[in-house]
């Protein structure tokens, strides 16, 4: 799990290649605190497919958290399953979600 943020791209990238060979899962949290790394990880997820990028373990997983942020590249998105959490509108439905999350 690495934090995206000041400067974290080059521990995420060490992160991925281990996990490709691996099989590991990684998780990249806050991807839209990075907006510097952002095209470097759009060429990396790209090169997942070419025989240049060497082999992939097939247990291999790579997470990606965010929150919405207009400079997340698209090919990413086109490309993966997305799962959203979005929070129940109004305070009544709120503290219904946090009392059955208590449960």
């Amino acid at each position: 799990i690495v934090s995206l943020g000041q400067g974290q791209g080059d521990n995420a990238k060490r992160l991925i290649d281990h996990g490709k060979k691996t099989g590991d899962w990684v998780i990249l949290q806050n991807c839209h605190l990075s907006k510097s790394f952002m095209p470097e990880l759009e060429k990396i997820i790209a090169n997942f497919g070419s025989h240049t990028a060497g082999p992939m373990n097939p247990t291999f997983r790579l997470w990606l958290t965010s929150m919405p942020s207009s400079f997340f590249p698209i090919p990413i998105l086109q490309n993966s399953i997305k799962l959203t959490n979005e929070n129940p509108t109004g305070i009544r439905a709120n503290m219904l979600r946090c009392y059955n999350d208590i449960k």
